[in-house]
């Protein structure tokens, strides 16, 4: 109970962020970690405008949102339809990128789950197809022989 004791009034430190111990290790540790799961609109966009192999994005929104709008040459795999039956084409040699509507949805974090969990290499993109568009990517509409 001590040690909870002494963490609690470390935190009360004058200051917030000091006052909770890292080392550079944890942190490096922690951010790589952090790394090997996401990448952001920009990486995203360097890989596809560079057609760097071994890389595709898979928009994981609804079939009508993806038809709306999404980025050139994603795959729409929607979260709530992914099961085994529905990926078996899929490539288990290249990383995959998943994505939603944004920050406030977890589509792209649920899509990146369940690819996993079947055995895929997955990265989410942060910030969703919202922080796509934010940062000026082109974007493309209609559907796709493999939605």
């Amino acid at each position: 109970m001590s040690e909870y004791h002494d963490l609690f009034a470390s935190l009360k430190a004058e200051s917030k962020i000091a006052g909770v111990p890292t080392t550079a290790e944890s942190s490096a540790a922690y951010f790589l970690a952090k790394l090997s799961s996401e990448c952001d609109p920009s990486d995203v966009e360097h890989d596809i405008s560079h057609k760097v192999p071994g890389v595709a994005v898979i928009d994981t929104r609804s079939a009508a949102s993806y038809q709306e709008a999404h980025i050139p040459g994603a795959l729409n795999l929607p979260h709530r339809d992914l099961s085994a039956e529905h990926v078996a084409g899929l490539d288990r040699d290249i990383t995959y990128v998943t994505y939603g509507f944004g920050p406030d949805c977890n589509a792209g974090t649920k899509g990146a789950a369940k690819l996993a969990v079947l055995g895929f290499r997955v990265k989410e993109m942060i910030g969703g197809f919202e922080y796509w568009k934010r940062d000026g990517f082109p974007v493309e509409s209609g559907s796709s022989d493999a939605s």
